[in-house]
Parts: structure tokens; C-alpha cells; sequence
């Protein structure tokens, strides 16, 4: 079980990584199965279900957070505090990449919107 607070949010971030999955990478979805200390995402793409990555629970989760230190203000004592931020969009697309060319061949380019003339 997942020690309360160490990856915080972690549902946000399986939405996002659900969400530039699909956006980026072309997948119809993406989920993270959570079991016996391990972690798994997955991804459905073409009716095929594939493991783009498995790991340790703790291992899994450090790849998609970064430490950030804060200071904090309490009772007029300053203290440095280090958190886990979840990284930005692009650092995520440039982790998974890899992954998701080991896996599934180079990663597709996403689909732009057709230019209207004005």
C-alpha cells in the first residue's frame, strides 16, 4: 500500500497520463493496475492491450514526480521542506516516450486541426 502523502495525487496524474496517452500517442485508453507492491500501465490501442511499463510501486511513482524543496514559515522558525511535485506535460511525453517506442515502434505525431483561411 502506497504510504499516504508520498505521491500525492496520483489519480490527477493517471487522468493526465490517460489524457497525453490518447492525445500524444494514439491510444483508446490507459490505466494503472496497483497489485502486491508493484505497478503497471497499461494501454489499449487497436483492440490490443499492452504493458508499457511495469515496476516497484515506489520506483513507478518516483519516475512521474520530481523533489521540490519549500520553505516554510512556522511559530518564526524557517524550515526547508522537500515535496513531490508531479512533473510538467513535457517531461512526462519525454518519459513515456521511450517506453512507448520500446513497446509499440516510434511514437505516432499527433493529429493537428485543419487551418482555416480567413
Amino acid at each position: 500500500m502506497t504510504r499516504p502523502g508520498r505521491w500525492p495525487q496520483q489519480r490527477r496524474l493517471v487522468a493526465h497520463l490517460r489524457e497525453i496517452l490518447r492525445r500524444e500517442f494514439g491510444c483508446q485508453d490507459a490505466w494503472v493496475i496497483i497489485s502486491s507492491g508493484r505497478c503497471r500501465l497499461e494501454v489499449r490501442v487497436d483492440a490490443r492491450r499492452v504493458t508499457l511499463l511495469d515496476d516497484a510501486e515506489d520506483a513507478f511513482w518516483a519516475r512521474f514526480y520530481e523533489p521540490v524543496q519549500r520553505e516554510r514559515l512556522r511559530l518564526g522558525e524557517r524550515t526547508l521542506e522537500t515535496e513531490a511535485w508531479r512533473r510538467p506535460t513535457a517531461d512526462l511525453i519525454a518519459i513515456l516516450t521511450p517506453y512507448w517506442a520500446d513497446r509499440m515502434g516510434p511514437r505516432p505525431r499527433p493529429a493537428r486541426a485543419p487551418r482555416r483561411d480567413a
